[in-house]
């Protein structure tokens, strides 16, 4: 098969390949060996000479043309790779360039304040704005109002879970949690030293390869008349299913929307709250966006600190304490992006198309591939897979990082491709060549 992704410098590639998500992450930044950005002098941190000072105002000078160069810039589909890599990984995830590029500037200065984001006062005007401006973006892709608050919780999902329990079921009641993933596993995980669990739907019957059908009477979900919140996973990674649509109960729901968060037009008005971590479709690991209605955050526990309660964030516009800035503005520039793309809706229809691409060509190949994910609960952001043995599948996943498709290796066996809403179409079309090209070659 003639390589689709040849651009004269295979012996990167394959270094790339061989070394990994980490070589991968720092490569793919534009960071050398030494650490230093790719194309800048940099002078050392102790040289004070004029000199020195020259090269790090040209420094600033080149980010300041970069800001200018892509203001305008987010509107842009996802197209091709950098450095010819198309990462599959399951998150941290594949970045628009534009983003990546104003990070970039702005780690040298943030709002032409001459200090960089990384260096910036959590309590000064410049952070301010910029924790601004990400809640009113996020809270427009949400479609909420105010009765919903929007809080940057420090921490991934999994902390969130344990606050989640913290808050609202150690002094009586139950959590009800329907188990149809790893995720949704580690929800409970974290609940049940707290409280009262109670799982309503149990994935186990199928391995975890469907979800509830709200479609049928009850929606397949049994919930006690204790619960104090229903707790679902909207996508799930592992196993490449997701919901089709939000569980249906008259108790305070609660979404992990981690993976799936702005991927597709969501009732979030539905919801008591919503977590979604960042690393996915937002960017940047270390903080989880929180979107809650105001009435339930005041209905949690009073025998906690304030740095365990949502409440209290809430009410510190997300700077209770020392919040992950980096983290918070990243996220702020990732909903920017897809906003400037078109919102849910308009992600939505092109994330249908690249996972379309990638499911029939399972369907379609005569039994070569296939899928255990139920076909009704298939999800559009990871796309499950594997071959008739795992010695075919480590073949499969070898090969194809030689021809620069990375981190196809499945959680759960075999392969995932996953297909967040900043990964371009180009990379599932070359995926579907290439599993076209080795069913040919292993049939």
């Amino acid at each position: 098969m003639p390589d689709p992704l040849d651009h004269g410098d295979r012996e990167h590639e394959d270094q790339q390949a061989e070394d990994g998500c980490e070589q991968e992450s720092e490569d793919l930044h534009g960071r050398r060996p030494d650490g230093e950005m790719a194309g800048t002098a940099g002078p050392s941190i102790h040289d004070s000479s004029p000199t020195g000072r020259d090269a790090e105002d040209d420094r600033l000078g080149a980010a300041y043309a970069v800001g200018m160069s892509i203001q305008n810039a987010f509107t842009t589909p996802p197209t091709e790779p950098r450095l010819g890599i198309y990462n599959f990984s399951a998150g941290p995830s594949h970045m628009p360039l534009e983003v990546v590029d104003k990070v970039r500037e702005e780690l040298l200065d943030l709002g032409s304040s001459g200090i960089g984001l990384l260096e910036h006062s959590h309590r000064g005007p410049e952070y301010d704005q910029a924790n601004e401006e990400a809640e009113a973006v996020v809270r427009r892709l949400a479609g909420v109002n105010d009765d919903h608050a929007v809080i940057f919780m420090p921490g991934g999902a999994t902390v969130n879970f344990a606050f989640l329990a913290l808050n609202y079921i150690q002094e009586g009641g139950t959590g009800v949690y329907l188990d149809t993933s790893v995720w949704a596993g580690k929800a409970i995980e974290e609940a049940r030293p707290i409280g009262d669990v109670h799982v309503g739907f149990d994935g186990r019957s199928s391995e975890m390869f469907t979800c509830p059908d709200p479609a049928r009477e009850g929606g397949d979900i049994d919930v006690p008349s204790d619960a104090r919140y229903v707790f679902y996973c909207a996508n799930n990674t592992g196993e490449g299913t997701w919901y089709e649509q939000p569980p249906i109960t008259d108790r305070p729901l609660i979404g992990d929307l981690t993976s799936d968060i702005f991927s597709r037009p969501w009732p979030f008005e539905r919801h008591a709250m919503t977590i979604a971590a960042g690393q996915k479709n937002l960017g940047a690991a270390g903080c989880s966006v929180v979107v809650a209605r105001r009435d339930f955050l005041a209905d949690a526990s009073h025998r906690l600190g304030p740095i365990l309660r949502f409440e209290d964030h809430e009410k510190a516009d997300s700077i209770l304490n020392t919040p992950p800035t980096f983290a918070v503005r990243v996220i702020g520039l990732m909903a920017e992006w897809t906003e400037a793309q078109g919102g849910p809706a308009v992600i939505a229809e092109r994330n249908a198309e690249k996972a379309g691409l990638v499911w029939s060509t399972i369907d379609g190949s005569e039994g070569f591939y296939h899928s255990r994910a139920e076909r009704r609960s298939r999800s559009n952001l990871n796309v499950t897979f594997q071959t008739a043995s795992p010695e075919t599948d480590a073949r499969f996943i070898e090969e194809a990082a030689g021809h620069g498709m990375v981190n196809l290796k499945g959680l759960v066996g075999g392969m995932r491709a996953s297909m967040y809403n900043a990964f371009p179409r180009r990379g599932a079309e070359i995926l579907v060549e290439f599993m076209k090209d080795f069913a040919a070659r292993n049939g």
